[in-house]
């Protein structure tokens, strides 16, 4: 019988500190947790058994000494396979990088460790990072713990698989377009995207032999739970320059932890112009404000003036081209937008332009970019001078069944384009920077997790942490998979 699986990262910590659990056995039964439901989901793509077992042990001789590493002393988890974790491989499930191994570990995954956590294993992604769904070239593919035909959502997919299917009570993630959240929202999970440039970008995925440099921009490490308690210990832990980081702001992050519901002010959408949501996902958020203004929280069914959202998705493309194709040979560009064209971006014709500019790679396009990006971001903010939250949607629906990637999606009797499915309403924030938060709701009428994601001004992951604590009271949260 399980006595730890489903256990909060917080209660795991208690039950090791005060000698009413080891961390063995606690690591041993999550051990036991991935054998016999990883075969079926490919979640974990590394296991550390061994090297968990020592640590394990060398945490509890340090309880009976009364030693402590940090708030998570003794308590297992997973990080997503793109995170530097030393000695062990970082493939991004490309066969390009199968042979890479890191020098050192991530500065996000020394943080966890120097808080007591004992890693158990690396967790499945798709190919370069770049879907909403988890195959490759290297790995098998992963599947949803609530109906293995869907998908388990990307790029930290293998993450919720895991989550959900009580493998690790924590997970560190990564998002670059929606992929902490998409995955959070499939798999009915709390994922926080921190604000841009708030948690260190050191080791979160692997540099080619050879790079010369690394421009890092919408790409942000964040925590993945079952509950927001955990998120946002974990979301402490990670937070923070390092002292020789001078890209990072020291921020002194605002308490509100004094907050009621009723101190909120809080605008909401259902959809985006051109970017419509299901019957469904309609119905959740109206309900959900609805339970908001019944709770005495102020509610206002208003979105930011003119076209913003759509200048962040052009932003996004092209931000996101440039990225990924800097230092690369001239020859090899079109065969990644050709790529991109065939696959993720398959019939996203509107955002050829911006696509097109990103692989220029000029310095005179970069700055252009940054000039646009500058604007956007200050015009989200004048928006949240306004509101202390967005309530919007996470995803046109739950999640979609497993396909090939760039097939339209069906559902709700309409036919959308592959990435519309979830992009749009995700990859907007990445081009801004701002938080996003996936709140889980339980279970939609497919017997599938469905969510919403709550937004917020910079710097305010505290605010959206304590509002989540708030609504957990009044929501169902995260809700198990039948048969875990």
């Amino acid at each position: 019988m399980n006595k730890y699986i489903y256990k909060s990262a917080i209660e795991l910590a208690q039950l090791i500190k005060t000698g009413k659990a080891t961390s063995t056995d606690i690591v041993k039964e999550h051990l036991s947790r991935i054998k016999q439901y990883n075969p079926e989901l490919n979640a974990v793509v590394l296991s550390l058994e061994e090297e968990a077992l020592e640590i394990a042990a060398e945490c509890d001789k340090e309880v009976q000494l009364g030693k402590l590493r940090g708030p998570i002393h003794g308590v297992p988890m997973t990080v997503k396979e793109q995170f530097w974790l030393k000695g062990t491989k970082s493939t991004l499930n490309f066969k390009m990088l199968k042979d890479w191994e890191a020098p050192e570990d991530a500065e996000v995954v020394k943080r966890l460790k120097n808080a007591g956590a004992i890693i158990l294993g690396k967790t499945n992604v798709p190919k370069n990072l770049t879907d909403y769904q988890i195959s490759g070239d290297i790995y098998p593919e992963c599947k949803n713990p609530y109906n293995i035909e869907y998908s388990p959502g990307g790029s930290s997919g293998g993450s919720s698989a895991a989550l959900a299917s009580g493998m690790t009570p924590i997970e560190l993630g990564g998002d670059f377009g929606g992929s902490i959240r998409n995955p959070a929202n499939y798999c009915g999970l709390y994922g926080m995207k921190p604000t841009e440039n708030t948690v260190p970008g050191h080791g979160v995925v692997p540099k080619p032999k050879g790079a010369r440099g690394f421009a890092f921009h919408m790409a942000q490490a964040g925590p993945m739970a079952r509950n927001p308690e955990d998120l946002e210990l974990m979301w402490k832990i990670i937070r923070g320059p390092h002292k020789s980081d001078r890209n990072i702001p020291r921020i002194e992050w605002q308490n509100a932890e004094d907050k009621s519901l009723s101190d909120y002010k809080v605008a909401w959408v259902d959809g985006w112009p051109g970017y419509e949501t299901s019957a469904q996902t309609k119905s959740v958020i109206h309900d959900f404000i609805d339970l908001l203004t019944k709770n005495n929280c102020k509610t206002e069914n208003s979105g930011p003036a003119g076209d913003l959202h759509e200048r962040s998705l052009s932003l996004f493309v092209r931000l996101f081209s440039q990225l990924i194709s800097q230092d690369v040979p001239w020859f090899i560009k079109p065969f990644m937008k050709m790529q991109l064209k065939n696959g993720l971006l398959k019939g996203m014709d509107k955002f050829q332009r911006e696509l097109n500019k990103g692989f220029k790679n000029s310095f005179i396009d970069y700055s252009e970019t940054m000039g646009i990006r500058a604007g956007i971001v200050s015009e989200w903010e004048q928006f949240f001078d306004k509101f202390d939250l967005l309530v919007c949607p996470i995803s046109y629906g739950p999640a979609f069944k497993r396909c090939k990637i760039g097939t339209p999606i069906i559902y709700d009797n309409k036919k959308l384009i592959y990435a519309n499915y979830t992009w749009p309403y995700l990859a907007c924030f990445n081009a801004s920077g701002h938080p996003g938060i996936n709140i889980p709701l339980g279970i939609g009428e497919e017997g599938l997790p469905i969510g919403v994601q709550v937004v917020g001004a910079y710097w305010s992951e505290p605010k959206l942490i304590h509002f989540a604590k708030l609504v957990s009271k009044f929501t169902k949260g995260f809700v198990k998979p039948e048969g875990y």
